[in-house]
């Protein structure tokens, strides 16, 4: 578990790499390059995502039906009940305070996409990424680095934002990072850093989140200049649909392996969240990638 919340912490820190490198190279200044990236950020969060909201709404209305209890897989996982809740599935901006969701994953991607909006300001200049890291770690320090309040730090979006900003700075300085490049000693050290746990059991939950964040960087900036290969680009296609129907696809067995987490239920769960996944790929992503995407030529 300490593990996978370092991973979501280094997914973020990866995001705001990713999309600074984006803006400063494809999207250029003025307007017509921010509608661009903002096109393209639709497209690839929002039709999927309302596809995973009508599963998760089907297995809200019939499960219960079955005596399957969804709350135990996920908490968070039950129809919206008041406007707010409603209007954080609608629309993932994290402003409305929403705890419901029909996705249930979907509080981290709320986070991302609001991060979204104020990305293109990060990427004018590393001044304002650093600004960013320094009110966003002065916020954490502010609440305090304790286990009790991991879930307030790890997920609100102005806690969280620190990751981003961190990765948007590390792209503004990708040419100078590149002396720190060491894949092998980097990797080394980020794991050793996710076992620790092992030792001290509320690591993560404290500051091993944020050593993580920074042996991310190193681990970034040490594989950027990689070319992808093809399982690499398999991988990156799936990577967001699986995140989002992972939940949804795992309740369909919850009842029948009488709501406990078995191997078979983890082994059915993982096999049809691929499978779903990959036709999501094959015939919503990429189609809508093809017609709609915004292409624009590299500028450095």
């Amino acid at each position: 578990m300490g593990r996978q919340h370092m991973l979501c912490g280094g997914f973020f820190l990866i995001s705001g790499y990713l999309m600074t490198v984006g803006l400063l190279t494809r999207y250029g200044e003025g307007w017509a390059g921010l509608l661009d990236y903002a096109i393209n950020r639709f497209l690839r969060i929002y039709p999927t995502y309302y596809i995973a909201c009508l599963f998760g709404a089907l297995a809200l209305f019939l499960m219960p039906k079955f005596g399957v209890t969804l709350s135990l897989l996920n908490p968070e996982f039950a129809f919206p009940l008041g406007w707010r809740d409603w209007m954080t599935n609608v629309f993932l901006v994290p402003i409305f305070g929403g705890s419901s969701g029909l996705v249930p994953v979907s509080g981290a991607l709320g986070v991302e996409v609001g991060v979204y909006l104020l990305l293109p300001l990060l990427a004018r200049g590393p001044a304002v990424a650093l600004l960013g890291t320094i009110l966003s770690g002065l916020l954490n320090i502010k609440y305090g680095i304790e286990t009790s309040n991991f879930t307030f730090r790890y997920s609100s979006f102005l806690t969280a934002f620190m990751a981003f900003s961190i990765g948007s700075l590390v792209a503004h300085y990708r040419c100078q990072l590149k002396f720190l490049c060491s894949p092998l000693l980097s990797s080394l050290a980020w794991v050793a850093n996710s076992l620790v746990w092992l030792l001290f059991d509320q690591w993560p939950w404290n500051w091993g989140l944020y050593f993580s964040l920074v042996l991310s960087a190193w681990v970034l900036i040490s594989f950027a200049d990689r070319e992808a290969g093809s399982i690499d680009r398999w991988f990156g296609d799936l990577s967001y649909p699986v995140y989002l129907f992972h939940t949804v696809m795992a309740v369909w067995w919850f009842g029948i392996f009488e709501m406990k987490r078995t191997v078979g239920f983890f082994l059915c769960g993982m096999l049809g969240t691929i499978l779903v996944s990959w036709i999501m790929v094959l015939f919503v992503d990429r189609p809508l990638e093809q017609r709609f995407k915004r292409r624009r030529i590299r500028v450095g």
